[in-house]
């Protein structure tokens, strides 16, 4: 007999999320802040920190993490904004060759 439940998604295995359709490069550093209310993917060329906010946060529930760098997109979060500066007093570089990646 065949296990049925052997091809089932487990919440803990990754799963693929579809593909990236379109990738621009975004400068927040130089441009100021980056904004689409209709979501997109985030990854960087050199490792630093990027500070933004999650489709369906305000501004002031932004989240700031370091992001590693990556040729491809890894992080699952959909993000509405990229901020063009780091918290206020924060001893932290920015990443540089940031990307954002719309997807289906």
């Amino acid at each position: 007999m065949v296990n049925d439940l052997q091809n089932v998604h487990k919440p803990w295995q990754n799963i693929a999320m579809g593909n990236i359709t379109r990738v621009i490069e975004v400068d927040p550093e130089e441009d100021g802040d980056y904004t689409n209310e209709y979501g997109f993917f985030i990854r960087a060329g050199t490792t630093g920190y990027i500070r933004y906010c999650p489709v369906g946060n305000e501004d002031t529930e932004y989240i700031e993490k370091e992001f590693t760098a990556s040729s491809i997109f890894v992080d699952p979060e959909i993000c509405r904004k990229i901020f063009g500066t780091l918290e206020a007093g924060g001893q932290r570089d920015m990443a540089e060759d940031i990307f954002v990646g719309f997807g289906v």
